[in-house]
């Protein structure tokens, strides 16, 4: 596991999709590969986007657009009762039916999902998904502005709200805490979404 810091210049700023298709040229070309990295724009203005990468692999060069300011290992270990401050800028949202009845391909009603708007239900979505693994010693949730993004292949344009999730948790499970933090946590992970920063508390 890698952690890293890159700067994202030019109109791929603008849209995280963009930075998402960005990120993935600093990778080796493989037709096989899943996406295996996780980021969250740090900072960002109209021409420079700061992102921190979490990946599997190491990025191995700077492309036009996206320059590696650094990367280093990652190891991961926890042992039970360890302590540490969280942050994480997730897209917390609840899956209901389609509310004009359309249906899927085998006749089924469609699924969307919906965002969670009142603090209670994201304070329930986090406490889920941290169950068994973690316990939550405080938390402070704080409103997100929306992340607009339009996939260019498709010509088309959406919109997801993230939450920002912050405070202290204890380890109840390591093994479980490590897939935790590997696979990132909820929806919208191509748009920047999903990474959990830990920090010994």
């Amino acid at each position: 596991m890698y952690l890293s810091k890159i700067l994202i210049t030019g109109s791929a700023c603008r849209n995280p999709y963009e930075i998402h298709r960005a990120l993935w040229k600093l990778f080796p070309a493989d037709a096989e590969a899943a996406r295996d990295f996780l980021f969250r724009v740090e900072r960002s203005d109209r021409n420079h986007a700061e992102v921190l990468m979490q990946s599997d692999r190491q990025p191995e060069t700077s492309t036009d657009g996206a320059r590696i300011l650094a990367s280093k290992e990652y190891p991961l270990s926890f042992q039970a009762g360890q302590c540490f401050r969280f942050l994480l800028v997730a897209n917390p949202v609840k899956t209901i039916n389609d509310e004009m009845g359309r249906k899927d391909a085998e006749g089924e009603t469609k699924k969307c999902r919906v965002p969670l708007i009142r603090e209670d239900d994201q304070r329930a979505w986090i406490t889920r998904k941290y169950e068994i693994v973690a316990s939550l010693d405080s938390l402070i949730i704080d409103p997100v502005l929306p992340l607009r993004f339009r996939k260019s292949k498709e010509d088309r344009a959406g919109k997801i709200q993230p939450v920002k999730f912050q405070g202290i948790l204890t380890v109840e499970k390591p093994e479980a805490m490590i897939e935790l933090v590997q696979n990132g946590i909820g929806p919208g992970k191509a748009f920047g979404c999903g990474l959990l920063s830990l920090a010994k508390a």
